[in-house]
Protein backbone atom coordinates (compact mmCIF):
# COMPACT_ATOMS: atom_id res chain seq x y z
CA UNK A 1 0.00 0.00 0.00
CA UNK A 2 1.27 3.55 -1.23
CA UNK A 3 0.49 7.08 0.11
CA UNK A 4 1.28 9.24 -2.92
CA UNK A 5 0.90 13.19 -3.37
CA UNK A 6 -0.42 15.06 -6.38
CA UNK A 7 0.88 18.84 -6.67
CA UNK A 8 -0.54 21.18 -8.50
CA UNK A 9 2.94 23.04 -10.29
CA UNK A 10 0.82 26.32 -10.90
CA UNK A 11 -0.85 26.77 -7.66
CA UNK A 12 0.94 24.62 -5.14
CA UNK A 13 -2.13 23.01 -4.04
CA UNK A 14 -1.07 18.99 -2.81
CA UNK A 15 -3.35 16.40 -2.97
CA UNK A 16 -2.98 13.56 -1.31
CA UNK A 17 -4.12 9.92 -1.86
CA UNK A 18 -3.81 5.96 -1.21
CA UNK A 19 -3.20 3.11 -3.51
CA UNK A 20 -2.43 -0.46 -3.87
CA UNK A 21 0.14 -0.86 -6.20
CA UNK A 22 1.15 2.14 -8.49
CA UNK A 23 0.22 6.26 -8.14
CA UNK A 24 0.84 6.64 -11.95
CA UNK A 25 -2.14 3.60 -12.71
CA UNK A 26 -4.03 5.63 -10.25
CA UNK A 27 -3.58 9.08 -11.80
CA UNK A 28 -4.66 7.55 -15.31
CA UNK A 29 -8.03 6.58 -13.51
CA UNK A 30 -8.58 10.30 -12.46
CA UNK A 31 -7.73 11.23 -15.92
CA UNK A 32 -9.92 8.58 -16.95
CA UNK A 33 -12.84 9.71 -14.81
CA UNK A 34 -12.29 13.41 -15.25
CA UNK A 35 -13.13 12.32 -18.92
CA UNK A 36 -16.24 11.11 -18.09
CA UNK A 37 -17.17 14.53 -16.39
CA UNK A 38 -17.45 13.03 -12.97
CA UNK A 39 -18.34 15.99 -10.25
CA UNK A 40 -14.96 16.29 -7.62
CA UNK A 41 -13.02 19.10 -7.12
CA UNK A 42 -9.93 17.44 -8.02
CA UNK A 43 -11.48 17.00 -11.61
CA UNK A 44 -12.11 20.52 -12.00
CA UNK A 45 -8.75 21.21 -11.14
CA UNK A 46 -7.58 18.56 -14.10
CA UNK A 47 -9.48 20.25 -16.20
CA UNK A 48 -8.52 24.07 -15.51
CA UNK A 49 -5.01 23.38 -14.93
CA UNK A 50 -4.62 21.08 -17.31
CA UNK A 51 -3.14 17.20 -17.06
CA UNK A 52 0.95 18.02 -17.60
CA UNK A 53 0.94 20.81 -15.17
CA UNK A 54 0.00 17.87 -12.21
CA UNK A 55 3.34 16.11 -11.22
CA UNK A 56 3.03 12.50 -8.96
CA UNK A 57 5.08 11.27 -6.10
CA UNK A 58 5.14 8.29 -4.30
CA UNK A 59 4.90 9.76 -0.29
CA UNK A 60 5.48 6.26 1.42
CA UNK A 61 5.23 2.89 1.43
CA UNK A 62 2.78 1.26 4.27
CA UNK A 63 2.71 -2.19 5.12
CA UNK A 64 -0.83 -2.20 6.73
CA UNK A 65 -3.78 -0.44 7.63
CA UNK A 66 -2.87 1.26 10.54
CA UNK A 67 0.53 2.17 9.04
CA UNK A 68 -1.31 3.79 6.07
CA UNK A 69 -3.52 6.06 8.33
CA UNK A 70 -0.40 7.16 10.34
CA UNK A 71 1.07 7.89 7.08
CA UNK A 72 -1.66 9.45 5.18
CA UNK A 73 -2.26 11.67 8.11
CA UNK A 74 1.25 12.81 8.45
CA UNK A 75 1.66 13.20 4.56
CA UNK A 76 -1.90 15.77 4.98
CA UNK A 77 -0.51 17.79 7.97
CA UNK A 78 3.40 18.13 6.03
CA UNK A 79 1.74 19.64 2.81
CA UNK A 80 -1.57 21.27 4.05
CA UNK A 81 -2.94 18.74 1.71
CA UNK A 82 -6.25 17.91 0.47
CA UNK A 83 -7.57 14.37 0.67
CA UNK A 84 -8.22 12.44 -2.50
CA UNK A 85 -9.90 8.99 -0.51
CA UNK A 86 -13.65 8.90 -1.55
CA UNK A 87 -12.81 10.25 -4.59
CA UNK A 88 -15.21 8.88 -7.47
CA UNK A 89 -13.44 7.49 -10.30
CA UNK A 90 -16.60 6.52 -12.31
CA UNK A 91 -20.12 7.46 -12.96
CA UNK A 92 -23.47 5.52 -11.03
CA UNK A 93 -25.36 3.54 -13.29
CA UNK A 94 -28.08 5.62 -13.38
CA UNK A 95 -25.69 8.54 -14.46
CA UNK A 96 -24.24 7.04 -17.23
CA UNK A 97 -27.86 5.46 -18.66
CA UNK A 98 -29.01 9.02 -18.45
CA UNK A 99 -25.58 10.65 -19.78
CA UNK A 100 -24.36 8.59 -22.31
CA UNK A 101 -26.63 9.45 -25.29
CA UNK A 102 -26.02 13.20 -24.51
CA UNK A 103 -22.49 13.57 -24.07
CA UNK A 104 -21.37 10.56 -26.59
CA UNK A 105 -19.88 13.11 -28.72
CA UNK A 106 -17.95 15.26 -26.27
CA UNK A 107 -16.43 11.88 -25.02
CA UNK A 108 -14.71 11.31 -27.42
CA UNK A 109 -13.34 14.62 -28.57
CA UNK A 110 -12.09 14.66 -24.09
CA UNK A 111 -10.67 11.14 -24.79
CA UNK A 112 -8.30 12.47 -28.05
CA UNK A 113 -6.95 15.12 -26.38
CA UNK A 114 -6.98 13.11 -22.84
CA UNK A 115 -4.61 10.82 -25.09
CA UNK A 116 -2.01 13.49 -26.17
CA UNK A 117 -1.58 14.92 -22.57
CA UNK A 118 -1.46 11.92 -20.79
CA UNK A 119 1.88 11.33 -22.59
CA UNK A 120 2.98 14.81 -21.75
CA UNK A 121 1.80 14.10 -17.93
CA UNK A 122 4.22 10.90 -17.36
CA UNK A 123 7.24 12.95 -19.24
CA UNK A 124 6.28 15.65 -16.45
CA UNK A 125 6.18 13.28 -13.76
CA UNK A 126 10.01 11.23 -14.53
CA UNK A 127 11.56 14.48 -14.83
CA UNK A 128 10.50 15.69 -11.47
CA UNK A 129 10.91 12.59 -9.42
CA UNK A 130 14.50 11.84 -9.20
CA UNK A 131 15.10 15.99 -8.08
CA UNK A 132 12.32 14.96 -5.18
CA UNK A 133 14.27 13.61 -2.15
CA UNK A 134 11.76 11.36 -0.05
CA UNK A 135 10.44 13.60 3.18
CA UNK A 136 10.60 11.47 6.19
CA UNK A 137 7.99 10.42 8.52
CA UNK A 138 10.80 9.61 11.05
CA UNK A 139 13.78 11.10 12.54
CA UNK A 140 16.10 8.85 11.41
CA UNK A 141 18.17 8.86 7.73
CA UNK A 142 18.65 5.22 7.89
CA UNK A 143 14.81 4.52 8.05
CA UNK A 144 14.33 6.82 5.29
CA UNK A 145 17.12 5.42 3.25
CA UNK A 146 15.20 2.07 3.85
CA UNK A 147 12.03 3.40 2.42
CA UNK A 148 13.23 4.66 -0.30
CA UNK A 149 15.09 1.31 -1.52
CA UNK A 150 11.97 -0.64 -1.07
CA UNK A 151 9.75 1.36 -2.81
CA UNK A 152 12.39 1.31 -5.63
CA UNK A 153 12.76 -2.46 -5.52
CA UNK A 154 8.90 -2.44 -5.70
CA UNK A 155 8.95 -0.07 -8.59
CA UNK A 156 11.77 -2.02 -9.91
CA UNK A 157 9.92 -5.33 -9.61
CA UNK A 158 6.53 -4.38 -11.39
CA UNK A 159 8.45 -2.72 -14.04
CA UNK A 160 10.25 -5.96 -14.47
CA UNK A 161 7.07 -8.56 -14.46
CA UNK A 162 5.67 -6.25 -16.99
CA UNK A 163 8.27 -6.14 -19.64
CA UNK A 164 8.62 -10.43 -18.59
CA UNK A 165 4.62 -10.58 -19.74
CA UNK A 166 4.83 -8.63 -22.86
CA UNK A 167 8.25 -10.29 -23.80
CA UNK A 168 5.81 -14.17 -23.27
CA UNK A 169 3.10 -12.69 -25.03
CA UNK A 170 5.80 -11.83 -27.72
CA UNK A 171 6.83 -15.04 -28.00
CA UNK A 172 3.50 -16.49 -27.80
CA UNK A 173 2.63 -14.72 -30.89
CA UNK A 174 5.56 -15.23 -32.41
CA UNK A 175 5.04 -19.09 -32.03
CA UNK A 176 1.40 -19.06 -33.37
CA UNK A 177 3.11 -17.44 -36.55
CA UNK A 178 5.50 -19.69 -37.22
CA UNK A 179 2.59 -22.09 -37.03
CA UNK A 180 0.25 -20.24 -39.12
CA UNK A 181 3.18 -20.44 -41.90
CA UNK A 182 4.03 -23.64 -41.46
CA UNK A 183 0.28 -24.67 -42.21
CA UNK A 184 -0.21 -22.19 -44.58
CA UNK A 185 3.13 -23.53 -47.10
CA UNK A 186 2.16 -27.60 -46.72
CA UNK A 187 -1.39 -26.60 -47.84
CA UNK A 188 -0.04 -25.01 -50.95
CA UNK A 189 1.81 -28.15 -51.90
CA UNK A 190 -1.06 -30.30 -51.09
CA UNK A 191 -3.07 -28.36 -54.41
Amino acid sequence: MLVYTLTNNITGDVWVGTCKDSSDERFMQFQEAMALGVKEKIYKDLRDFGVQNFTVEDYALAYDREELKDIFDEAMDTYNGKSLIGVKTSLGKTSIAKSAPLKSSVGTAKRKTLGSTTKTASTVKKAAAPAKLATGRTGSAKKEKLIKEKLAEEKAMRESQKSKQIMEQADEMAAIMARLDSRGSTVNKRR
